[in-house]
């Protein structure tokens, strides 16, 4: 039959006589568990009392342990040890694991891609795992650290995730010269790049005046198809400043102008809980990353 655990010693006691059998005196347990010596003394005084045993008696200027102490020593001795061995595997386990972290085909393509080599300049031997997905994943069930989102609100709520803000940009519109030419060309007869259903990129739409039972729709059929759509003069396409910067900047791309500008927010989401170490690492470098770009 397994022990009852809820009958067992506070883990203090044990530990303080685990340390005071180990060094064979109330200081060395104390300096071992940076505590005074008469804490020390106390809690082995309260589990001798719990047990109604005798478990270390006087020897000199240390202490030694009875016949009774002998037992309890070395089933703690052993336990402690395992204990410690279990905890050091699994933190080795999770350090060399692979921070795994999902974002829109998108992101990862157009951000992230990008950045890794000056991020493993600054983080050698670092691991990481991307998983592209447009779903909103269950980061728990799915055994993953992070995901990098969007979100047209500041402070959204995500079941189950803490958040924090990377970076707060803007949605804009955007199109070939070849398209937008001097803007002389109504917004609402010009075809648009985007899939039905999508707020992002209708709400703005809408506010220009786009019919969208009449816009000439133009969709290639995946995200990451988007920009090179409109590179190609297909259609006027509604985007986040910062995934078309590139673009614009050098001239590949124009500004169609909106009556506003929305502010568009990129998050890092984590599970609610303990964060892994290398999750930190990787949340601070790409929030300054992002920040020095903006």
């Amino acid at each position: 039959m397994a022990p009852d655990w809820k009958t067992l010693p506070p883990l203090t006691a044990l530990r303080a006589f685990d340390q005071a059998a180990r060094a064979g005196s109330f200081a060395g347990a104390a300096r071992a568990l940076n505590v005074t010596h008469a804490a020390v003394a106390q809690q082995v005084r309260a589990l001798e009392a719990d047990l109604g045993v005798a478990l270390l008696r006087r020897a000199g200027r240390g202490v030694a342990l009875t016949a009774e102490g002998t037992t309890l020593a070395q089933a703690l001795a052993e336990g402690f040890d395992r204990l410690a061995q279990g905890v050091e595997d699994l933190r080795a386990q999770a350090a060399g694991r692979p921070l795994q972290i999902t974002a829109t085909v998108f992101f990862v393509q157009i951000v992230l891609m990008p950045l890794l080599d000056r991020f493993w300049a600054e983080h050698p031997g670092f691991r990481l795992s991307f998983h592209p997905t447009q779903d909103a994943v269950d980061l728990a069930a799915e055994g993953l650290d992070l995901a990098l989102r969007t979100s047209m609100v500041p402070d959204p709520d995500w079941p189950g995730l803490q958040s924090e803000l990377l970076l707060a940009t803007r949605r804009i519109a955007v199109a070939a010269p070849s398209l937008w030419r001097d803007g002389t060309v109504p917004l609402t007869d010009l075809p648009w790049i985007y899939q039905r259903g999508f707020a992002f990129a209708e709400d703005p739409m809408r506010e220009v005046g786009v019919d969208m039972a009449q816009v000439r729709q133009i969709w290639p059929g995946a995200a990451m198809l988007e920009i090179s759509a409109a590179l190609r003069g297909l259609g006027v396409l509604i985007a986040s400043e910062m995934l078309v910067r590139e673009e614009l900047d050098s001239g590949r791309l124009v500004r169609v102008p909106l009556p506003t500008e929305s502010p568009v927010y990129y998050f890092a989401a984590t599970p609610k809980g303990p964060m892994r170490p290398q999750t930190r690492v990787f949340i601070d470098w790409l929030k300054a990353a992002l920040l020095a770009q903006a």
